[in-house]
């Protein structure tokens, strides 16, 4: 973790947001005192799940997808289904 002042920031500010981009965290004083933390923004845990190769990223739309066969509406079968239940 790096520690800097604010005025060293407002110098230096791109080079202190590539050190963050890199994966470093930079703590920013104020006449000494720790007043802000800069971390790097995490990856989203699909993200982290493609980069390591666990997982693939989607190749095609869920527009692109067959409609499933019209059948009977759900609450018709459910009725069904308990009426069976029954007897």
């Amino acid at each position: 973790m790096t520690t800097i002042s604010i005025k060293t920031l407002k110098a230096n500010a791109a080079e202190v947001v590539a050190q963050v981009a890199a994966g470093e965290t930079v703590v920013i004083t104020d006449d000494g005192r720790p007043v802000v933390q800069m971390t790097p923004v995490k990856k989203s845990r699909l993200q982290e799940l493609i980069d390591s190769g666990r997982a693939t990223p989607a190749t095609g739309s869920l527009e692109d997808l067959p409609q499933p066969d019209p059948g009977p509406p759900l609450t018709e079968l459910l009725l069904q289904m308990r009426e069976e239940e029954r007897y």
